[in-house]
């Protein structure tokens, strides 16, 4: 996970450009709010009392640290820990650090449950499973989304954005700096564990439902349980959860709208207990600021197509705010993921009706707008 997440701090819409809301097709209205005022005070305080958390730090990477969350289960059946760290000796550090300062001993830990298989959530079980015969959980989506052609996987997705206009330079940059090349053996040794897939509405051991929440992976996973929820990277407190489109999962596939539909699928849980950053109070209201965040930057990524252009132009041309605010003052890591977060908004768009890609010179992918994006027939 990256910090170019364009901002969308709690009680700002600084990205928002007018109140444009962009629909797919055959959808008249957004999902209707599941109100979290039914979350009683008690429930939430047992939330609260239950996310024990253990900040983990994440050496060289802007966000700092990634929160692990301890649980107890009830019985006999020991503790679970929500998502582990990067596999650094500086986060294993940290990591048993915390166990200890908890009292608990990574022997007792029973039940690893992962969000997501990102370097700095998942591939310091390559030093756990070393310390404990836990149980390994992840959704069943992310697992059938991850292969184990680590090369085979790198090389398509840099195809892939070849063809929508990123430089060589940046794409040979990339490869050196990106968590699948730097944390190879680590990724390789943890795909190896045998791991349990959890279905979507799942009720798992310890107290806890199993929510696919797919967008910022494809089968990215929101542990609930009551007054409370571990959101993962699907809902952040400051920052808002990068969205790429990566092109290996299919032509098809529009992460955009699977996390806008996953952002109303989990209004109504009360507080959220998130990887990075502080607890949320409130989900539902941080899932509002999300959604008009999307809303405002898909109006500016349409407007951006006053020509055919690649989605690197189209990135070049977004206003970011992080940083400089500009793509051009961006390192490799954060330019990179900028084509992806303008790629998916590219497809969002284009499942609505309202852009479109072609093949230009070159075999080069150019997008436009469609007679719709042009008459800008958004709601």
């Amino acid at each position: 996970m990256v910090a170019i997440r364009g901002p969308a701090a709690p009680g700002t819409d600084e990205d928002a450009v007018g109140e444009l809301q962009i629909l797919p097709r055959g959808r008249e209205s957004s999902a209707p709010k599941s109100p979290s005022s039914n979350i009683s005070g008690q429930q939430r305080s047992y939330a609260v009392d239950r996310a024990r958390r253990i900040r983990v730090p994440l050496p060289g990477m802007e966000l700092g640290h990634v929160n692990a969350y301890l649980g107890e289960c009830e019985g006999a059946d020991g503790y679970y820990l929500v998502d582990v760290g990067l596999a650094t000796y500086d986060a294993a550090l940290g990591l048993l650090n915390g166990l200890r300062e908890l009292g608990v001993r990574p022997s007792e830990i029973s039940f690893a449950f992962i969000t997501h298989f990102h370097a700095d959530h998942v591939t310091l079980l390559q030093l756990l499973s070393r310390l404990t015969s836990a149980e390994y959980c992840i959704g069943e989506a992310e697992l059938r989304s991850v292969g184990s052609d680590f090369d085979g996987y790198v090389r398509g997705v840099l195809d892939g954005y070849a063809r929508h206009g990123v430089p060589g330079d940046l794409l040979e940059s990339f490869t050196k700096v990106a968590p699948m090349a730097r944390f190879r053996g680590a990724f390789e040794d943890v795909w190896k564990l045998e791991w349990r897939a959890v279905r979507d509405g799942e009720e798992l051991p310890c107290g806890l439902r199993a929510i696919w929440t797919p967008g910022h992976t494809p089968g990215h996973t929101v542990y609930a349980f009551p007054g409370g929820a571990y959101t993962g990277d699907h809902v952040l407190p400051v920052i808002t959860p990068n969205i790429s489109w990566y092109g290996v999962e299919g032509r098809d596939y529009d992460p955009l709208g699977s996390y806008l539909e996953s952002l109303r699928k989990v209004r109504g849980l009360g507080a959220g207990f998130p990887a990075h950053g502080d607890a949320i109070p409130d989900v539902d209201s941080r899932v509002d600021e999300l959604l008009r965040h999307h809303e405002g930057r898909l109006g500016e990524v349409l407007g951006a197509l006053d020509e055919p252009m690649t989605a690197y132009d189209v990135a070049r041309r977004i206003r970011w705010n992080t940083g400089k605010g500009d793509f051009d003052s961006f390192d490799v890591y954060n330019r990179f993921f900028a084509v992806g977060e303008a790629l998916s908004h590219l497809r969002h768009l284009e499942n609505s009706a309202l852009a479109e890609e072609f093949e230009g010179p070159g075999a080069v992918i150019l997008w436009r707008r469609t007679r719709n994006g042009s008459d800008r027939t958004v709601r």
